[in-house]
């Protein structure tokens, strides 16, 4: 077979997509179609004075040549192109699919239907994955073309049921390789693709409706997924003993702050606390200052992940008799962290020095509710959650971050 050039498939290929996209090549035109394509759809610079005349004079040969054998014809002005039209026909349209390594776009419609359709069909599908297909197929069924070729949907498929049926934490880079034997093709091609139909599923929603912007919200709906770019640790301190399933035993003090990760976390057997207070801390800063006597700390790092609350779900589950406490901003976005840990752990945390006291008391130091602030406040306020405080932040419009509070009172 002939061997054409990428600028000669290019241009072929452009031409084809006009042709299957129009109302001749779905038998609803009466009237002759011509199919046509600057010379800039495929070689952007070619109008530009400034383009290089070797680049301008080699992709006029690639032209000619496609030419001379009747896929094109060529309008030009003062001897440049000015219009490439395809030679019309249907032995021309199969020529040029042959060339493409492409089937007709009819067919391929139908292969990507019962493609997404034996997904979205089958009861033990994911529902995100369900929809996900369900909404490609009604695409390809009013005669649409898919989000996706075909070749990206079925690694899109295979990668969102990877990690919707996932129960073990696992770094993006190995999710790339497990699922694409590439271990850089998920950040450089399907990271991104594979987020936004996670972000658009509704699945997340309240996970994710205090992020500041997506990039958070990425993190934060992966690592819900037990994905991570890297390891997952949880930092904590306090008076206490851990106990491991190969019969190690680490000792906790007070003044050695110390990390797990939640692989380690796993392995836990016995977890005990010998203090009578247990604390999640929102901010560093304020965990590394706070060392109130009695109280064992644990730090959040803003929003929690399923690691941070197989953690305390754990430490929970053997120390219940234990006060439960939680040290955050005085914000619309601290009382939402507290919220968020309360359900997702089942665990009654009460705030500890987040109320109207240490903001009036700090009120030098406060800032001024932002719009968002303002709008999550008030899904609060409607939500009777914490009124309080929340009515005290608006109508003072004032917030307080926690390590205020930590520097000059602990």
């Amino acid at each position: 077979m002939k061997i054409y050039s990428t600028v000669q498939k290019q241009i072929l290929q452009k031409l084809l997509a006009k042709y299957e996209s129009s109302k001749t090549y779905k038998g609803e035109n009466s009237v002759a179609q011509k199919f046509s394509i600057k010379p800039s759809d495929v070689f952007k610079d070619y109008e530009k004075d400034s383009a290089d005349i070797n680049q301008i004079e080699d992709f006029e040969k690639q032209c000619r040549h496609l030419e001379s054998e009747n896929f094109i014809q060529l309008d030009k002005k003062y001897e440049r192109i000015t219009k490439i039209t395809a030679e019309s026909s249907d032995e021309n349209w199969n020529k040029i699919r042959t060339i493409l390594g492409v089937k007709d776009k009819k067919t391929r419609q139908q292969e990507e239907i019962s493609f997404y359709s034996k997904y979205f069909k089958n009861p033990s599908t994911h529902q995100i994955v369900k929809d996900f297909c369900k909404i490609q197929t009604e695409r390809l069924e009013k005669g649409k073309d898919a989000e996706f070729t075909q070749e990206e949907a079925r690694a899109i498929v295979e990668l969102l049921t990877f990690i919707l049926e996932n129960k073990n934490e696992i770094l993006e880079r190995e999710l790339s390789i497990s699922v694409l034997a590439d271990s850089k093709k998920w950040e450089n091609f399907y990271r991104s693709k594979v987020l936004r139909i996670l972000r658009k599923s509704g699945y997340f929603d309240d996970l994710i409706e205090n992020c500041t912007d997506e990039k958070e919200e990425n993190k934060v709906i992966l690592e819900e997924l037990n994905v991570y770019a890297n390891p997952s640790y949880v930092y904590f301190k306090g008076n206490g003993k851990i106990t491991f399933q190969n019969g190690n035993k680490i000792s906790i003090a007070p003044e050695i702050p110390l990390a797990l990760s939640s692989a380690c976390i796993k392995e836990i057997t016995d977890f005990e606390i010998k203090d009578t207070k247990i604390m999640t801390v929102e901010n560093l800063t304020s965990f590394n200052r706070i060392k109130e006597a009695g109280t064992f700390y644990i730090f959040l790092s803003g929003y929690h992940n399923s690691a941070k609350q197989n953690f305390i779900k754990k430490i929970h589950s053997q120390n219940p008799e234990k006060e439960y406490l939680h040290f955050g901003d005085i914000d619309p976005d601290g009382f939402y962290i507290l919220q968020n840990l309360r359900t997702k752990t089942n665990i009654n945390f009460k705030p500890y020095k987040m109320g109207i006291a240490q903001l009036e008391k700090y009120s030098s130091f406060a800032k001024p509710l932002e719009q968002n602030d303002q709008k999550k406040a008030r899904a609060l306020k409607e939500k009777n959650l914490f009124p309080e405080i929340i009515d005290c932040m608006l109508k003072t419009n004032q917030k307080l971050e926690q390590e205020i509070i930590s520097w000059k009172e602990m």
